[in-house]
C-alpha cells in the first residue's frame, strides 16, 4: 500500500465481476497510539475483509456477538443488524458480495452465516495466497478482481433466479411476497426457502431490510425532509420506522448517529460517487 491513503476508497467491478459483487472498497484508521476508533456498518450483503499488517486489529459486534479481533482474512455474512466496530488504526480492504456471487464464489447455505464473521480460510483454502496479493499490490481492487475472477468457473451456473429477485429488491418497487414468487414462476414457501439459502433470510426481511437501509441512507443525507422520506419509503409514520429502526441498528437513529464515526460518514458520499448508491 502506498504511504498516503485516503481514509475510505471504493472501486467498481470489472464488466465480468458486476453481476457478482457490488464494489470494492478500503477502510484506513490512522491514529495516534493508545486511541481507539469507533464507527459502524450498516446491513448489508455478505462480504470478504482482509486486515492488512499484521500488526493491526479490528473488532466487531454485531447483536450479541462480538468477534474480538476479526479474522486476519473474514468472511462476513450477510446481516440484519448494523456492525459496530472499533480498531487503534489500520487498514481494511474488503469487496461486497451479491448473493449471485456467494451461490457462484462458494455456495451452501449462506443463512448459517448470517451475521457472523469466520475465518475466509473455512471457504477457501487460497485465502491465504488473497492476502499476499493485497500486501504486494498497491491496486487493492485489482488484486482482489483477480483472485474472484480464479474463482469463478470452479462452480456450476447458480438459479437465474437469484439475480431476477435481486433486481426486484433493488428496484424497491414490489413489496407483495406473492406478487413476487410468482415473477420468480415460484411459490410463496419455494421463495422463503430459496431466499434462506441464497440471501440469508426470509423474502419478509429482506423486503423490510431494503425498505428500512434505503430510507435510513436518504434521511442521513437529507434529515430536514424526514417526513418526505419515510412517506416515500413506504413507512406509515415515525414510529413504524423506529420500530424498524431498533430491530436493524439496536438503537433509535438518534442514538445511532451520535455513534457514526467518520468512516461510515465518508463512505456514504464516497460509495455513491463512484457506485451509484450510498448503500
Amino acid at each position: 500500500m502506498s504511504e498516503a491513503i485516503s481514509p475510505v476508497q471504493y472501486w467498481e467491478p470489472s464488466a465480468t465481476l458486476a453481476p457478482y459483487v457490488t464494489g470494492f472498497h478500503s477502510y484506513h484508521a490512522a491514529l495516534p497510539p493508545g486511541l481507539t476508533l469507533q464507527d459502524v456498518f450498516l446491513p448489508s450483503w455478505a462480504s470478504i475483509r482482509v486486515v492488512l499488517h499484521e500488526n493491526s486489529t479490528w473488532s466487531l459486534r454485531m447483536g450479541p456477538r462480538t468477534f474480538d479481533p476479526m479474522p486476519q482474512i473474514a468472511f462476513i455474512g450477510p446481516t440484519n443488524c448494523a456492525g459496530y466496530l472499533s480498531t487503534q488504526g489500520g487498514t481494511l480492504v474488503g469487496v461486497g458480495l451479491k448473493p449471485l456471487g456467494w451461490a457462484r464464489l462458494f455456495g451452501g447455505d449462506v443463512s448459517r452465516h448470517a451475521n457472523r464473521v469466520v475465518p475466509l480460510a473455512q471457504l477457501d483454502s487460497g485465502a491465504e495466497q488473497l492476502r499476499e496479493a493485497l500486501e504486494a499490490d498497491d491496486a487493492s481492487d485489482q488484486a482482489f478482481g483477480r483472485w474472484l475472477e480464479a474463482r469463478l468457473y470452479r462452480r456450476p451456473a447458480a438459479d437465474p433466479r437469484i439475480a431476477q429477485l435481486f433486481a426486484i429488491l433493488e428496484q424497491g418497487q414490489e413489496t407483495r411476497i406473492d406478487v413476487i414468487a410468482d415473477m420468480l414462476g415460484t411459490s410463496p414457501r419455494s421463495l422463503a426457502t430459496m431466499t434462506r439459502y441464497n440471501f440469508g433470510f426470509t423474502p419478509k426481511l429482506l423486503l423490510r431490510r431494503t425498505r428500512f437501509v434505503r430510507a435510513l441512507s436518504a434521511l442521513l443525507a437529507e434529515p430536514e425532509q424526514g417526513a418526505v422520506v419515510l412517506e416515500e419509503a413506504g413507512y406509515y409514520d415515525r414510529s413504524h420506522f423506529l420500530r424498524d429502526s431498533h430491530l436493524f441498528l439496536g438503537c433509535s437513529v438518534r442514538d445511532f448517529n451520535r455513534r457514526r464515526g467518520p468512516l461510515n460518514q465518508i463512505a456514504l458520499r464516497v460509495r455513491e460517487k463512484v457506485l451509484g448508491r450510498p448503500v
